[in-house]
Order: C-alpha cells, then sequence, then structure tokens
C-alpha cells in the first residue's frame, strides 16, 4: 500500500468550496450525491434567484438545516433539474423546530414563518436580482386579537407549539393568509384569521374549528354528533374548551388544500405517533360554519388515490407543485428526526387531477433522496485505497437504518473510485460490505489499516459499547477487500479485560511513534480522546500521561448541552506533519494544529471551525487530496445520514493571485471579534473596494472606499464565523512596501 501525504497550507484558515466528484449506482449518475441527506426536511417553494420558476427550499427539522435547490431548465422535462446551491443556504436567520415559506405582503416574494417560543415569528424577504435569497436581521411576533370573555379584545401571541407544524395559507381565498394551529391541549384546533389583505393582521375566530377533536390515547378524530364545542363561534374567548385531554401534547401537522371539490378548504392532519394522515373533508354547517363531516382514516386511499400513506413516525404534508404541471402535488416527510424511515423519509404523491378534484398517484418514498448518499441515520466516511489501484475509494459506515420497529441496523457501504487521479468517480457496490449484524454491532465506527503486516487493509470497527472489534481482510491481493472477525472486543495488554473508553468509540490508526507499526487513537461520546499504543507481540497499550491522564493532548470538542462532544479523530498526514483535525457534536470540525512527538504536549486549538458554521449534528470527516492538485478535499459525513463534499480552492488560499496585497499601512478591524457590524480603519486614504469572504469563499461584501480611511460594514446577516477582508486598489501609494497576508475578523454567536 502506498502512503499519501498531502499539501496543507500553514496560513489559516483554509478555505473551501462545495465539492462536486461524481457517484453512480448502477451505471446511473446521483443528481446531488453530496447533499448531507434528509431525516425530516420541510418544504416550500421560493424562486430564489427571481428568474420566474420555482426552486425548491427545505428546512431539516433534524440539525436545523437549511437547504436550497436551483431549478435548472431542460428541454422537454417541464420538472427541470433540482441542483443543490450552498451558497443560497448560507446567511438565513436561526431558526429552530419548523419553518414555511409564505408571502404575506404580497411582493411576489415568500417571507419566512418559523417557530419561536410555542409561537410564530416572520422575518421578510428583502432578495433582490442577482444576489440570492436574503431576509430582514429583524423579526417580527405574529400576534392576534382574542375576545377574552366580555373584556377588551387583547392582542396575544399566535400560539402553535413548536413540535407541530401549522397550516399556513390563505385559507378563505380573501386576499391574506389565515393560520390554522392545534390548541395547547392538542384536542381542538385554533383558527386565525387574517383581516387585512398583504399583513399580519390576524383574530382568533375560532378555536373548536371544523367542530372536531382528537381522542387522547390515540390519532381518532371525533367529528359531527360525536362532537360539541360551545367555542366554534366567533370571537371565542380563552378558556378550556368543553372537551379536554388528559396527558401532555404529544404533536400534529397540519395542511389545508382542497380534497373534494365546493365547499370550504379541507385539512390533512397526522399524529406523532402514527404512520398514516387522516384526510379530513369540511363542509359549511347549517351554522355557517366550517365543520368535518368525513375522515379518510387512510389517506388518500379512500380519496381519490392509488395507496394509503406509510410513513414511519409523524408525517407531514406540503402541497406545492413538484412536477411544474402547473397543479400542486403532496410530499409527506417526518415532522420528527426520532425513529423514522431516514432514508425513504420524502414521500412524494403526484396529483394527476386538478386543484379542486385531486387525484393522488404514489410515486417514490424517496423524492431526491434517490439522487444523493443517504444512508440513514449519521454517516462516518474513510478515505482509502482499497483494491491497490492508486484511487482513494470510499467507505461509509451509518449509525443505523430504519427497517420497521425495533429493527435497525447498521452497516458499512462500499463505493469504488472508478475515475482517475484528477476526477475521482465512486460507484456504489455494496451496502452492507462488514457483517456487523451477525456480531450485533450497533452505532459502528471503522479504522482501516494493515494490522497484520501482509500489505492489505484490515479495519478495526468501534461500537456504542465502547467496544472495538478486529476483521481481518481475507482476499486475494489486488481484489476488493473481504472482511472476517479476527476478535471481538479488543484486549488491553496485560489487563485481559477488552478496551472500553466508555460509549461510541471512534478510533483511527496512524503511527503515532514512528516504529513502524500502527498505533490507535480513539474519539468517544464524553469528547476527548485516547491513545493506544501498539505494543511488540499486536496487543494494545493505553497511554497513560502524567499531565492529562486518558485524555491525550488534552482535547475537549465543543458540544451541544455541555455534557458530551461525541469526538471523532481525523488525523491527516500532510508534508508539514500529522494534522489533528477532530470532528463534533455539534457539526463542526476543529483544528488542534500538529500531533507534537511529546504525547504529554497540550495541543490548541487553532480553529473552531474549519468548514465554518455547523453543517449537521454528530459529524465525522475524512481528509484526502482526490483530485491530484496538491491540496487537501475533505468529505463530512452528518447525522442525516449523508455526505457533505469539500474542495479545497487555491484561488480563496492565496488571494494574492486574484487582488494586489494589501498595503503595509496599519490597519484596525473592531471590534474583533464582533457581533453585527465590523469598524474599519487604515493609516492612508485610499480608493478602491473592500471584499470580504466567508470561510467558504462566498462573497459577503464588495464596499466601494473613496479616498478614505476609515468605514463600517454591517454584518448583522452573516453566520457566525470567520470572514476574509482584502482591499482592491485603484492605486496603490507604496507598492513596494506588501502585506501578503488577508486582514481576517470573527464574528461570534448571538
Amino acid at each position: 500500500m502506498s502512503t499519501h501525504l498531502f499539501t496543507l497550507a500553514q496560513e489559516l484558515p483554509l478555505s473551501w468550496v462545495p465539492g462536486n466528484w461524481s457517484v453512480t449506482l448502477n451505471d446511473l449518475e446521483f443528481e446531488n450525491p453530496w447533499v448531507g441527506g434528509l431525516t425530516a426536511p420541510q418544504w416550500s417553494a421560493f424562486d430564489a434567484d427571481l428568474d420566474g420558476d420555482a426552486d425548491l427550499f427545505a428546512f431539516d427539522r433534524d440539525g436545523s438545516r437549511v437547504l436550497m435547490f436551483e431549478r435548472i431548465p431542460e428541454e422537454g422535462n417541464p420538472e427541470g433539474r433540482l441542483v443543490a446551491r450552498w451558497d443560497w443556504a448560507e446567511g438565513w436567520p436561526e431558526m429552530v423546530d419548523w419553518c414555511l415559506l409564505r408571502d404575506y405582503n404580497c411582493d411576489g416574494k415568500p417571507d419566512i414563518f418559523t417557530s419561536y417560543q410555542n409561537g410564530i415569528r416572520v422575518f421578510d424577504n428583502t432578495t433582490q436580482v442577482g444576489q440570492g435569497p436574503s431576509f430582514a436581521s429583524e423579526p417580527i411576533a405574529v400576534l392576534a386579537t382574542f375576545d377574552l370573555l366580555g373584556s377588551d379584545p387583547t392582542d396575544l401571541p399566535v400560539i402553535c407549539l413548536g413540535m407541530d407544524l401549522p397550516a399556513i395559507l390563505d385559507h378563505d381565498d380573501d386576499g391574506d393568509l389565515d393560520i390554522i394551529t392545534f390548541t395547547e391541549t392538542a384536542s381542538t384546533l385554533y383558527r386565525f384569521e387574517g383581516q387585512t389583505p398583504c399583513s399580519l393582521d390576524f383574530e382568533c375566530t375560532n378555536r373548536c374549528y371544523g367542530m372536531l377533536t382528537e381522542a387522547a390515547e390515540n390519532n381518532t378524530l371525533f367529528i359531527g354528533d360525536d362532537f360539541e364545542c360551545a367555542f366554534n363561534v366567533e370571537n371565542p374567548g380563552i378558556t378550556s374548551p368543553a372537551w379536554t385531554r388528559d396527558g401532555l401534547h404529544a404533536g400534529g401537522a397540519i395542511s389545508s388544500l382542497q380534497l373534494q371539490p365546493g365547499g370550504p378548504k379541507d385539512l390533512i392532519i397526522s399524529d406523532v405517533t402514527y404512520p398514516e394522515a387522516l384526510g379530513v373533508m369540511l363542509e359549511v354547517s347549517l351554522s355557517s360554519l366550517d365543520s368535518a363531516t368525513y375522515v379518510d382514516s387512510a389517506f388518500p386511499a379512500n380519496s381519490n388515490g392509488d395507496q394509503a400513506l406509510d410513513l414511519p413516525r409523524f408525517p407531514a404534508a406540503f402541497h406545492l407543485d413538484v412536477d411544474q404541471d402547473g397543479v400542486r402535488d403532496l410530499l409527506f416527510s417526518p415532522n420528527t428526526p426520532l425513529e423514522t424511515n431516514d432514508d425513504k423519509s420524502v414521500h412524494y404523491f403526484r396529483n394527476t387531477g386538478t386543484e379542486d378534484v385531486p387525484s393522488w398517484h404514489f410515486t417514490t418514498d424517496a423524492y431526491l433522496q434517490n439522487g444523493m448518499i443517504d444512508l440513514g441515520r449519521g454517516a462516518y466516511p474513510a478515505l482509502h485505497d482499497f483494491d491497490g489501484d492508486g484511487l482513494l475509494d470510499l467507505a461509509v459506515a451509518n449509525k443505523e437504518r430504519y427497517e420497521g420497529v425495533d429493527q435497525t441496523p447498521a452497516s458499512v457501504a462500499a463505493f469504488r473510485n472508478v475515475g482517475n487521479a484528477t476526477e475521482p468517480k465512486f460507484d456504489l457496490i455494496n451496502l452492507d460490505w462488514i457483517a456487523l449484524a451477525d456480531y450485533q454491532i450497533e452505532s459502528p465506527y471503522p479504522a482501516f489499516g494493515d494490522l497484520d503486516g501482509d500489505g492489505d487493509l484490515d479495519v478495526l470497527v468501534g461500537d456504542e459499547l465502547g467496544r472495538i472489534h478486529e476483521f481481518t481482510n481475507v482476499s486475494d491481493s489486488g481484489d476488493w477487500p473481504e472482511f472476517s472477525l479476527a476478535a471481538l472486543s479488543l484486549q488491553e495488554d496485560g489487563s485481559g479485560e477488552a478496551i472500553d473508553v466508555g460509549q461510541f468509540a471512534t478510533p483511527q490508526l496512524h503511527d503515532m511513534d514512528g516504529d513502524g507499526d500502527l498505533d490507535m487513537v480513539v474519539g468517544e461520546k464524553n469528547g476527548t480522546l485516547t491513545l493506544f499504543e501498539r505494543t511488540s507481540v499486536g496487543s494494545w497499550s493505553k497511554y497513560l500521561s502524567p499531565v492529562n491522564g486518558e485524555n491525550w493532548g488534552n482535547i475537549a470538542v465543543d458540544n451541544l448541552l455541555g455534557i458530551n462532544g461525541y469526538s471523532v479523530p481525523a488525523l491527516t498526514p500532510t508534508t508539514e506533519g500529522l494534522r489533528v483535525f477532530v470532528a463534533n457534536e455539534t457539526g463542526t470540525v476543529q483544528d488542534f494544529g500538529l500531533a507534537s512527538d511529546n504525547w504529554d504536549a497540550e495541543l490548541v486549538e487553532v480553529n473552531e471551525a474549519v468548514f465554518g458554521p455547523k453543517e449537521g449534528f454528530r459529524c465525522a470527516a475524512a481528509f484526502a487530496d482526490l483530485d491530484d492538485d496538491g491540496l487537501l478535499d475533505a468529505l463530512l459525513g452528518i447525522q442525516n445520514g449523508g455526505l457533505l463534499a469539500f474542495s479545497s480552492s487555491s484561488d480563496t488560499i492565496n488571494l494574492e493571485a486574484t487582488f494586489p496585497p494589501l498595503p503595509s499601512w496599519e490597519w484596525q478591524i473592531m471590534p474583533n471579534p464582533g457581533l453585527n457590524e465590523i469598524s474599519w480603519r487604515s493609516e492612508a486614504h485610499w480608493s478602491g473596494e473592500l471584499w470580504i469572504w466567508s470561510a467558504t469563499g462566498q462573497v459577503m461584501a464588495r464596499n466601494p472606499v473613496r479616498n478614505e480611511n476609515y468605514g463600517l460594514i454591517q454584518a448583522e446577516t452573516w453566520p457566525p464565523g470567520l470572514y476574509i477582508i482584502r482591499a482592491s486598489l485603484e492605486n496603490e501609494t507604496n507598492p513596494k512596501d506588501e502585506m501578503t497576508v488577508p486582514l481576517t475578523w470573527i464574528k461570534l454567536p448571538q
């Protein structure tokens, strides 16, 4: 096996652009292989570039991820192609729980409606032609007028619990948006009716909308004579309804659309525990109020559909024109990331009828997902030349894949590189490469290396219990590896006890002491790293530092709640030495600089987010030069089950190739770090432009300067992270006196 060394610039930060390497299955190329997978996406149409066609927005509840897909026209294909646009996904406001895009102010651009403290807030859409999506930095709290039983009407926040998903649309076709949500008890529905076109003026006009209620113990709906509510009236007061529900609100999702001709719009309602959606038909009752008359408990099988929806756990319906034929279809996705079918989480029912008389035909359970790497729950990549052809192949382990209740096997998928040195092409050849299920190994993490000295790659597999298992490569030289179990639960040297790092062991193999054999660095749930030295007899000895104990390098990675961390090492050989990258629970990769020959030394963080702000929870990274340009590339696996690809950008690392160096005047950037604005000052007056890039190479600002030596740059809408600042001068005052390093500024989280 050859040893690969890769060049890594010492000037930090590195800059990255999205990688676009080809991935195939059975000779069919994936459309968007490096999206990162999907778990609980929420869908909205959004013309993000204002070119007249409907691009596609998704907010994944799992990890609060924003994804944007640009619609590319294709001759003979009205739907066109949807291509991921990472630059369009940057700069969105912080959001949790849910996000729907709806145009409330009638400017033709959908605004953000999102969850906030069991209510709703809105960010105005400020997108301009040619600039990509942008939104106002300050949210608007959505209020509604309530009649408090005889008291003066009062404006209070619209109620929508964070676990729910509301229906937001012009429900009565009067030119303004209406909102339908579950009440606090989850038994009945609020209706917040828009009062003024093109505004956020709402009134609570019903808290038993549709004359229906949900049962306490299941998703049964009581309608008609089975239910009475004194609050199905205009301007209801805020009290408990006549029928109350015991227990906690479990969660519900609502969508509103026309399911049958005539009458008011109908509803699709789902519950957190069940795989089906309920189609609720409404009509105007004798009291002139909308009331439920029929419930399709196997929607849409009994509502002019060819089969019932079956999406494990809390399906939510999204009504939009998927195929661009002018008639809206339905996408169903889970409204929870827990215990659902992660790799089949976008069920598409095409509407072959009309808007008023729809006809639903099931098309796929993996819309868009079938064009991306999505292995279920979790993704842990490893890059190695498995077949000895000089090209780096790809292995990806997952935490689990849902196949039914209590059936969530883990696996390692294999992708053979069938491209060439400068253009890798990964062909998926095996979704279950290593026989993990035979040994009940859960949450596997593989580390490949030649453990027995026969010249091929064997594998260690860490598991959820903190143990590590060894598999030997038994294939012939040059063949694709086949693995046979050599040892369950490796033992520590001399103790006779199994190696146990706690939980979620993530090993990596590397010769840490230069003695010719592979040692092992292991990450774990508590966010630290442990070093195990390979002894002369082939066993493993834990290194205990007199300074740092079991914690090699005294590393503790970032975490979400101050408890864990889920560290995953990505030690990478470079021409400068061994670079210590570590992925973490928050979705970022930290850089702890070069490893020291002194194992007692503390490794100090030099970059808190190599790829910028979080990309997805529970991430794992693999670095290598995939395109033979002398620069590191990277694959990042995330909890959503897929991979993100990053290619080092020589243009953004070496900015001098495009822009002249900054003069060596005294420059000041204040405050640094900062929050919402950058104040700059230079020693001399100058003219030109001040450019600012994100760490991923996106241009964030391009400010003209006219014979000035100070200025202010607004950064409210920028995500936290590191930014690069350069000046493009019209005429240099002293071209002999140059600065070769650009200025940098760090934006802190709010």
